[in-house]
């Protein structure tokens, strides 16, 4: 039998060698320059890497290793989602819902779950939340396997986040950023236009749909077959499910209600609708995953004692335990990754290599079609070291949004290579938490403890990875050479 080593010591082995790396690096001084924009004027700061190992990094470590873990937040999302999709689950809801998706064709039910992935981005990190348990059921449900499931949700998302036909806060979050970066150096009176993307958008969430549809059709999904029918005991109900939808159209009114123009829910003091719904302070961001469990355990209560499937309130209790069975893995994972990014921040070695990888940018007198491939490749590098797309975006915009400019290209467009980009560098770092929790639902589903990998994952998705880099390439190229607009009252050249 071939050997591989589980996640959990991967995991553990990565983090002994940021640890060293992070050491060597510091012994050394390596150090990167920094441009970010603060109080309206461009900064310059020199950014070293500092080592773990050091009597700063030892206290820093010891001391914040458990509060690293309680303040990672798709953790306690995620027991949230679990608690509401184990309601819905074992009400018999979702078996109505879903088993009808049994008469479909497999390369039918990719494509809809690769294109409600990618549109489910305008809820942000959310998607990934409520989206990769889900469907893990739905496939379950259509005798497909979960793990396939997982890795295609994970897919779409990813690759998806920030093309998607819907703007997202992350979308408006950039363009801020952007357009400080861009009216500083270069042109004052430059205003981004949340709406600067829009026709590359939209054809990008199609194109993407329809090719990872195909690529998964093509390399995952007769890798990962099951051989064996889910079965359960739950009935079904169409009475029960007529009631069910009819408690959540009475449920959503009054939350409809509190997100109109000047709601509760909205945080009214931000003037664009994107922000006062998903901003870092709007009630209805804070308390989104509640909201979503309400309603979920009322339409679970209501399908689950019509249909009789919840025949006492012990039973409904128990509904709220169930999706935690063997979820274990998940959450030494998340533990583990908590340990590896927080020593990543700290070291600042995730800063200093993306520093250096726009500076060396920033040397090559590049314009068009080579500054586009360039940039394209680089971001991708850092975003493996650096998922955070906020965090790498504010430190890399100030000089790479006046370099494109400078060649001739658009704000908007630098800002759209960078989401292509940093979507796809996303998909194969083990530092970026969703990755984790996608690994972590893997073993849930895994009879074979051998069989699925930290690195045998990303060697099934590898194929995948290559034809949406060449397909992104594709895509700015001839967006560029062809002069299109990108979105309404923009193009890609000034």
């Amino acid at each position: 039998m071939k050997k591989s080593l589980s996640p959990i010591i991967t995991m553990m082995l990565i983090i002994v060698f940021v640890v060293i790396l992070s050491s060597v690096l510091a012994l050394i001084n390596f150090d990167g320059t920094g441009t970010t924009i603060a109080n309206g004027i461009l900064e310059t700061s020199i950014v070293v890497v500092r080592s773990i190992l050091s009597k700063e990094g030892l206290i820093y470590f010891f001391s914040n290793v458990i509060t690293n873990f309680s303040l990672l937040e798709p953790f306690i999302l995620l027991i949230l989602s679990f608690i509401a999709i184990g309601i819905v689950k074992e009400s018999g809801f979702l078996k109505h819902l879903f088993s009808p998706l049994k008469n479909l064709k497999f390369n039918v039910l990719t494509f809809i779950v690769i294109f409600i992935s990618v549109i489910s981005t305008i809820i942000g990190d959310y998607s990934y939340i409520i989206l990769l348990p889900l469907v893990a059921i739905l496939y379950q449900y259509n005798n497909k396997s979960p793990i396939l499931g997982i890795i295609t949700v994970f897919l779409g998302i990813t690759l998806g986040y920030g093309t998607g036909i819907f703007y997202n806060y992350n979308d408006y979050a950039l363009g801020v950023l952007t357009q400080a970066a861009a009216a500083l150096d270069v042109d004052p009176s430059y205003k981004f236009n949340l709406y600067s993307n829009l026709y590359i958008m939209i054809v990008s969430t199609i194109a993407i749909s329809f090719i990872i549809t195909i690529l998964i059709d093509k390399y995952l999904s007769k890798k990962l077959v099951t051989n064996t029918k889910y079965e359960d005991e739950l009935l079904t109900s169409k009475k029960a499910f007529i009631f069910s939808i009819i408690a959540f159209i009475i449920l959503l009114v009054p939350i409809v209600i509190m997100l109109l123009p000047n709601g509760i829910l909205l945080d009214n003091t931000q003037t664009h609708y994107v922000a006062k719904i998903f901003g870092t302070n709007a009630p209805f961001n804070l308390s989104f995953m509640f909201i979503f469990l309400v309603i979920m355990a009322i339409i679970g209560l209501v399908y689950g004692f019509v249909s009789k499937n919840f025949k006492t309130n012990h039973d409904f209790g128990w509904s709220f335990t169930k999706e935690f069975n063997n979820i274990g893995y998940l959450f030494v994972l998340m533990f583990l990754s908590s340990i590896l990014i927080s020593i990543i921040n700290w070291t600042n070695l995730g800063t200093v290599i993306a520093n250096n990888l726009v500076y060396i940018i920033s040397l090559f007198d590049f314009t068009g079609i080579p500054l586009i491939i360039i940039t394209f490749i680089f971001i991708i590098l850092m975003s493996i070291l650096m998922p955070g797309s906020l965090e790498k975006w504010a430190l890399i915009s100030p000089i790479l949004v006046p370099l494109f400019m400078k060649g001739n290209l658009t704000p908007d467009f630098a800002q759209f290579v960078f989401k292509a980009a940093d979507s796809v560098g996303k998909v194969i770092t083990p530092l970026f938490i969703y990755f984790i929790v996608m690994l972590g639902l893997i073993q849930k589903y895994n009879k074979n403890e051998n069989k699925v990998t930290l690195f045998n994952t990303v060697k099934l998705i590898w194929p995948i990875i290559l034809s949406m880099i060449i397909f992104w390439l594709l895509i700015l190229i001839i967006w560029y050479v062809a002069g299109l607009p990108l979105g309404i009252d923009t193009l890609v050249t000034m």
